[in-house]
């Protein structure tokens, strides 16, 4: 993940995350599989700059949609592989986790984060929707009264929040984070393996059908706000960090 944005998702990187998912699912010497981000953020969601318009001849703003867009059209790929991946999957949250980053969290089996940690669902406030299964991540783990309340904001809660909310199972020192997760994916790693992956599979197993059916929601509804007015507004003003416009319902 590029460290430099956090992490940001962007096509390679959706691409990548299901393709490691894949190849671990086939690795017989992999018995619990961490996931942490490179620097100091686990991940602060989808690449804004993949969000603007492409430049059209002359150096004009073209109506096109946007690479972002045309990517989320191709669909999640990620969105699903560490649900369906055969192995234990923990989440070491080393820092900001937000938008899709916060998806990719909710995804993993276990969350266990650092004390310096925040979280959010940030897409509202890019006059976007909920998306890489956020839609059925959030409301299932945290409850829907405090998942409305998170995506309806888009406000950045820290990691004492999140853990009275049931968003993470566990908040330690960010100097202690590696340590205790690896402690908790030996401690698993010890159990046997056809009883951890059938307990993993009897869990998601129902979930991943309705999860199926919510990353097509998703898509459709983000392509809807792909379109909009407020949108490319709020894309802007995030680009030239500026404060977020008024939207306009348009």
């Amino acid at each position: 993940m590029p460290p430099q944005k956090l992490n940001a998702l962007g096509r390679a990187m959706t691409q990548s995350i299901a393709k490691v998912a894949e190849d671990l699912a086939h690795d017989d010497e992999v018995r619990v599989v961490v996931v942490t981000g490179a620097g100091r953020g686990f991940c602060s969601g989808a690449d804004v700059s993949m969000m603007a318009p492409r430049p059209a001849g002359g150096g004009s703003v073209s109506s096109s949609p946007s690479r972002y867009s045309q990517m989320q059209y191709m669909g999640y790929p990620h969105a699903d592989a560490f649900p369906r991946l055969n192995k234990p999957v923990i989440a070491a949250i080393n820092g900001p986790c937000v938008g899709g980053g916060l998806s990719l969290a909710l995804s993993c089996d276990i969350r266990i984060s650092a004390d310096n940690a925040r979280f959010g669902a940030s897409q509202v406030a890019r006059a976007l929707v909920p998306d890489y299964g956020m839609t059925m991540y959030l409301p299932l783990v945290i409850g829907v009264s405090n998942a409305f309340r998170l995506m309806y904001t888009a406000e950045i809660i820290g990691a004492a929040e999140a853990k009275e909310m049931g968003l993470v199972s566990q908040v330690v020192p960010g100097d202690k984070l590696m340590e205790t997760v690896m402690a908790l994916a030996n401690q698993i790693a010890q159990q046997p393996p056809y009883s951890v992956e059938l307990t993993k599979l009897m869990v998601w197993r129902g979930m991943l059908e309705q999860l199926t059916r919510q990353l097509d929601l998703e898509t459709w509804a983000q392509r809807i706000c792909f379109g909009t007015e407020d949108h490319q507004a709020s894309v802007r003003a995030f680009l030239s960090k500026e404060p977020l416009p008024k939207f306009k319902g348009k």
